[in-house]
């Protein structure tokens, strides 16, 4: 909830993502007003090492930093041996430092991880989605050559320098870009998957968990939704990561039928295999609701895996105008319908819509 806690607590841009205490603090304040269970802190995820390789960033003044993709790091194959040649501080450079010490005041609220642009995001970032797709299918040589790249000089170091200075043994990867519909299963199989097991190999020897984010389902437009390839965008997130994990609710999936989900799991088990679930409560219902809407549909998802799943809820992304009370419904809601044991008919349970004061008013005898 980057934009959404500095916008509501009323602090800028230019603090908030480049002070760690500020962010920390704002976000502490912000995820206790809304009773959060743990700690929801974070930045520009996608940004910190293409800024720090020298990549040209838009900063705004009521919005986090972003990649300036009308100038990228790699106009040309060629300047990739320049990024080669230089060399990095992942201590000093950029904003590296605001990463190291965000982790380390993260541990204050019991909640920390190593964070990282993971190496297909990357990618677009230091080259641009249609430039680099072109790369794929013209120029895969270097395409290799840029992703080996990624994940042997820039990534690996990285994690290392967080895992060394905050002793951070979980490191995780942000990666939309790597999603269904920007990449079909088979293309993020062939061309992500094998750059990602490469850093989860690497990894181990310093005994770190890589926790990737590639191969979501983000399809927005709900008459296209096809079970065949929701089925095989989680087997590219299992692929991704060391831990046995996928998420589910991105794109328009409020709409979806949660059955699909569970005919995966299903079917996963009868195979044997076990992970854990998260589902990410939808970005653009929690802005636009209504209450009603965001109740029943945490009670559907909780009421359909909560009881023989390993599984937790995550509001996915709360945008910048997404009115405090749709937060406080989604929140009162998990806590409502989540109590262990799950009861045996979630329609017996009374909601009630818990009444809170504006935030402003809260922090004046909360913060």
């Amino acid at each position: 909830m980057h934009d959404h806690a500095m916008v509501l607590a009323g602090v800028p841009a230019n603090k908030f993502f480049f002070d760690a205490k500020t962010n920390i603090e704002t976000s502490a304040l912000v995820s206790g007003y809304y009773g959060f269970d743990s700690l929801a802190a974070g930045y520009d995820g996608y940004n910190i090492e293409i800024e720090a390789l020298g990549g040209k960033l838009v900063y705004g003044e009521n919005a986090m930093p972003t990649i300036d993709f009308r100038d990228p790091l790699i106009k040309r194959p060629e300047d990739l041996e320049k990024l080669k040649n230089k060399k990095v501080n992942f201590r000093k450079d950029g904003r590296f430092p605001l990463a190291i010490e965000h982790s380390n005041l993260s541990l204050e609220y019991g909640f920390s991880t190593a964070m990282f642009c993971s190496p297909f995001s990357m990618a677009v970032g230091m080259r641009g989605f249609p430039a680099l797709y072109r790369d794929i299918r013209k120029n895969p040589k270097f395409y290799a050559e840029l992703m080996t790249f990624i994940v042997d000089n820039v990534i690996i170091p990285w994690i290392k320098v967080q895992n060394e200075d905050t002793g951070n043994l979980m490191a995780v990867g942000a990666d939309a870009w790597a999603s269904v519909p920007n990449l079909s299963v088979k293309e993020m199989m062939d061309w992500v998957v094998p750059y990602n097991q490469r850093l989860i190999q690497k990894t181990k020897k310093y005994g770190i968990i890589i926790m990737g984010s590639t191969g979501l389902y983000s399809e927005e437009r709900a008459e296209k939704f096809d079970p065949k390839i929701l089925h095989g965008s989680f087997d590219v997130e299992l692929a991704s990561s060391s831990v046995p994990a996928i998420m589910f609710l991105q794109g328009h999936a409020n709409e979806y039928p949660l059955q699909s989900v569970r005919d995966y799991t299903a079917k996963a088990r009868e195979q044997g295999k076990k992970f854990s679930i998260s589902a990410t409560v939808n970005a653009q219902l929690l802005r636009d609701g209504p209450v009603d809407k965001i109740v029943n549909k945490i009670k559907e998802t909780i009421d359909i895996f909560a009881r023989d799943h390993e599984f937790n809820m995550i509001l996915g992304n709360i945008p910048t105008d997404a009115p405090s009370d749709h937060i406080h419904a989604a929140v009162a809601a998990v806590h409502t319908y989540g109590k262990l044991p799950i009861a045996d008919n979630l329609d017996e349970i009374q909601f009630k819509m818990p009444k809170k004061e504006p935030f402003n008013e809260w922090r004046k005898h909360n913060a």
